[in-house]
């Protein structure tokens, strides 16, 4: 039997019995991650989402909401497949921010 072609396109698997224990972990992760960064600028609203897309697909779907989607890229490169791809389809502007 054959996955999904979702499954094939996404970075893992989680079957769906383990989807809201994975979410909930991850959500945690990322709040933890982005705590001192909240210190730091309170007046900046940041949303915790996971999303279990490729990363462009996951930014491409947010931005539909949002008013600014940043994205990364190593110091001295060309934005990568990722950053291109949300350059190319968000709907809000995008900042293309190096490490």
């Amino acid at each position: 039997m054959a996955l999904p072609l979702l499954y094939a396109e996404l970075p893992f698997g989680v079957q769906e019995a383990d989807r809201a224990a994975w979410e909930d972990q991850e959500v945690q992760l990322l709040a933890d991650a982005l705590r001192s960064w909240r210190e730091k600028y309170p007046e900046v609203h940041v949303l915790e989402d996971v999303r279990l897309f490729t990363p462009a697909d996951a930014l491409v779907e947010r931005s539909m909401g949002a008013g600014l989607v940043v994205v990364g890229r190593r110091s001295e490169s060309e934005p990568g497949t990722t950053a291109r791809a949300v350059l190319r389809d968000a709907r809000c502007p995008v900042a293309v921010v190096p490490s």
